[in-house]
This record gives structure tokens, C-alpha cells and sequence, in this order.
């Protein structure tokens, strides 16, 4: 026994002596410190030096900085024949970049309607409308890719030209969007090269009060000299003998955006993206703008079960046959007129989630529940709007399930619907046309000017 644990104990001592002796191996260490990732830049800054009647403006022009507080254009005593060249100079930091522009009015207001005007034809100034005025369609604009002189030379691109009124207008609307350089469109170089880092890049604009003649003169190559009194000329002239006092007094503002956005692992960048149409319950109706109700032709009011303006919202029930059987409680009855409103009978305007479009065909349709066949046809008129507050007359007179074309109109918000039947030709218990729905037959998610 005593050998036994002796043995287990040589045993024991032999495996501490093993365990602790493990750790003798040769090591080294080596750190890196102060790994770092570091975001790059874009830092759009723009400039601007602008000459009025020739004469330079201090007050509009600057050296490169933000936009904040800066106008390029702030002219208040504008006579018929006046004109303005800048030329604004664009700056990314080291990255290339693409590069939009976005011009987008906010007013063009008559403010007032003096003698002058009104004698050449002008009407009343209202004051709850800011797009009344005339001056947005007498002032006229060109910009175009600069080499630096202010100089518009053979050669060099224009990227638009017309009047402000061309523009969107309304409250609330998106401006319209050019690209500068995108993967699609380059003013200054090859389609597909971003604006370079580091790299300026000018853009000449000029506006005159009447009519703008693009007159390029030939390139001198003299590049970044800022001088619109070139002894060949600007390269533009306006002439202002077609202008009219209906713009005495107007005033004309807007809003003039430019962005930066990278291009690398961005290559396919669009400042105009593809519109997106909209998704089908979407294109229906789904909020009352407002609304008033008529009477029934024997004065009386319109059922309950017929008066709720939100059964005028979403899908309709309508079949679109000549025969609708009524769904109580589907359907908004407008009302006829009575003796103080002339023929116009109650109405509805109704906003949609996304935008009608003017596409292809018909742009909107309006949906009745008629209840027989032989029953005199029911009509209203159509109107649309961008806003809920100006509208635009679509059609005079429509009836039963009617497709429309918005018109004149680029996108809508808004549809208005009033009864305009002829009561007469009625039983006494009739109470106007039944809205069942308004749908939006070319719908976008999103406005791309």
C-alpha cells in the first residue's frame, strides 16, 4: 500500500510540474492605433455677379457661400425694356457630383389694379388670389452653360428659356426640376461625367421685361472675365415694346433651388426620376375638400341616408350600366338650386391621396347612381384644382358615369363637382346628381417637373 501511494504521489507532483511549465512559449504583440474612417464632403457653394440695364449690382452678387439670405433677383421698380445678365458659378467640394436645379414660383399677385391697368384691360385685383398677376408672362428668361464672361457665345448650350408663367403654379406646387449634370443630360461636357471636385462651372442667366432675342456672339475663348459690357455685345437683346400696363404694379417671387448629390456608386442619378403611377386605391378619392349641399325640387331637404358628403369618397358602386340599383348610404346627392344660386346646385370637391396627371385620354371620371332607365339625365359641372382654392373649369356639363380631361391643367389635387341639372325636367322628391366616386384614371405618386 505504501508503495501504491507513493507512486500517485510522484504521479501528482510529475503533473503540477507539466501543468505549470505550460505557459513558457515565445510571443510577440503588435497594434494599430487610431483606425479611422473618415466621410467625405459635398459642399455645394454658389456665387453670383449680376449686371442690371448693364450697371453691376453689388447688393446680387457675392462671393461663394450658401444661399441663405442671398437673392439673385430683387428688383422693385422694373420698367417695360429693362433686362439683367448674372452669371452664377457653381463649386463642389473634392468629390464629383451631380447637379439640379429646381425653380418654383410663389407669387405672381396683381396687388393692385390702377387706372392704366384696368384701361388695358386688366380686371379687378382680388385680394385672396396670389396668381392674378400679369408680370410672370411679360418677363422674359435664358440660361445657359457659361464659360465665366457673362457672355452668351457660340457654342455654349442653352438649358431653358421662356417666361416665368410657364412654370407650375398654385400653392403648394413642386417647381420644375433641370438637370444640370446627371447620368442622362451633361450642359458642360459628356453625358455620363459627373461635375468634376474641386472643378467651377458657370451658368449664365439673363431676364428681360418683354421680348428676349438669343443672340450669341462668337466665342473669344477669354473665359472667366465677368464682363457683360463685351464689345460684341451680351449676346442677348429685349425689347420691350410689346408690353402693356396690365403688369403696372404686379409683383413676381419664387424660390430658386440648387443640389448636389454624389456620383460615386451612383452612376445611374436622375434629377427628373421616372414618374411612378399610382397603385389602384390610390387614383380614388379619399378626402372631402368641402362641400354644399342643395335642396330636393320641392324645396325640401335632401334624404339623411343621401347626405353624407363621405359616401362620395373611394370605390364606387356604380356598375356603369345605364341602370344602377341605389345603395343607400353609397352616395352623395348634391341638390338642385334653389332660387338665389342661378342654376348652380350643391357641390362637392374632393382630394385625392396622389396626383391626376394630364396623360393620355381621359384623366378623371365621375361616377353616378341613376336609377332607371328613363330618368332624365342628371348633370354637373367639373372642376379641378392644385390647391382646393383655384379652380379650373373642366366641363361645362356632364352626366351619369363621365370621363374628363383636366386641360389646360398639368396635375390636379382637387375635383370639384356641381349639380347643374335642369330641375324641371324632374319629379317633385328629386334631389340632383348622386356622386358615387371620383377616380383618377392617370394617377402618379409624385409630381416630376
Amino acid at each position: 500500500m505504501k508503495q501504491i501511494l507513493l507512486s500517485l504521489s510522484v504521479i501528482g507532483i510529475v503533473s503540477a510540474m507539466a501543468v505549470g511549465g505550460s505557459g513558457a512559449f515565445f510571443t510577440d504583440a503588435e497594434t494599430s492605433t487610431g483606425n479611422t474612417f473618415i466621410a467625405g464632403t459635398i459642399d455645394l457653394k454658389i456665387d453670383n455677379s449680376s449686371w442690371y440695364n448693364g450697371i453691376f449690382q453689388s447688393d446680387l452678387s457675392w462671393a461663394p457661400s450658401d444661399l441663405a439670405g442671398k437673392l439673385f433677383f430683387n428688383f422693385k421698380d422694373l420698367k417695360p425694356g429693362d433686362w439683367s445678365e448674372d452669371t452664377i458659378s457653381l463649386h463642389v467640394d473634392s468629390n464629383d457630383s451631380w447637379i439640379c436645379a429646381n425653380v418654383k414660383l410663389t407669387k405672381d399677385d396683381d396687388v393692385s389694379s390702377n387706372e392704366p391697368e384696368l384701361q388695358a384691360g386688366d380686371i379687378a385685383e382680388d385680394a385672396l388670389n396670389n396668381w392674378d398677376g400679369e408680370l410672370g408672362g411679360g418677363l422674359k428668361f435664358a440660361f445657359w452653360a457659361d464659360d465665366g464672361d457673362n457672355v452668351l457665345e457660340t457654342g455654349e448650350q442653352v438649358l431653358l428659356a421662356g417666361s416665368p408663367s410657364d412654370l407650375p403654379q398654385g400653392d403648394g406646387n413642386p417647381g420644375k426640376t433641370f438637370p444640370i449634370v446627371d447620368s442622362t443630360y451633361n450642359a458642360f461636357g459628356n453625358v455620363g461625367d459627373p461635375l468634376p471636385g474641386l472643378e467651377t462651372k458657370y451658368i449664365g442667366k439673363a431676364w428681360c421685361f418683354g421680348d428676349i432675342a438669343l443672340a450669341p456672339v462668337a466665342q473669344d475663348g477669354a473665359g472667366n472675365l465677368i464682363n457683360p459690357g463685351d464689345p460684341q455685345g451680351p449676346g442677348i437683346t429685349c425689347n420691350g415694346a410689346q408690353v402693356t400696363n396690365v403688369s403696372q404694379s404686379d409683383t413676381l417671387m419664387g424660390d430658386v433651388t440648387f443640389t448636389a448629390v454624389q456620383s460615386r456608386n451612383n452612376p445611374n442619378f436622375k434629377c427628373k426620376p421616372e414618374q411612378v403611377s399610382c397603385v389602384e386605391e390610390d387614383t380614388w378619392s379619399n378626402s372631402v375638400n368641402a362641400f354644399s349641399q342643395g335642396k330636393r325640387k320641392d324645396g325640401s331637404a335632401v334624404l339623411p341616408e343621401r347626405s353624407d358628403p363621405a359616401d362620395a369618397l373611394g370605390v364606387a358602386e356604380s356598375t356603369g350600366d345605364l341602370y344602377d340599383i341605389p345603395v343607400f348610404g353609397s352616395f352623395f346627392s348634391l341638390g338642385f338650386d334653389d332660387a338665389t344660386n342661378l342654376g348652380f346646385g350643391g357641390n362637392i370637391a374632393v382630394g385625392f391621396p396622389k396626383f391626376i396627371i394630364n396623360g393620355p385620354g381621359a384623366d378623371l371620371k365621375v361616377f353616378e347612381v341613376t336609377g332607371g332607365t328613363s330618368y332624365p339625365d342628371e348633370k354637373v359641372q367639373v372642376e379641378a384644382s392644385q390647391d382646393g382654392i383655384s379652380w379650373t373649369l373642366l366641363a361645362a356639363s356632364v352626366a351619369r358615369d363621365a370621363e374628363v380631361d383636366l386641360g389646360s391643367l398639368g396635375w390636379a389635387k382637387f375635383v370639384r363637382v356641381t349639380d347643374v341639372s335642369d330641375k324641371s325636367l324632374f319629379p317633385t322628391d328629386a334631389d340632383g346628381y348622386d356622386v358615387d366616386g371620383v377616380k383618377a384614371l392617370n394617377c402618379v405618386n409624385e409630381i416630376v417637373n
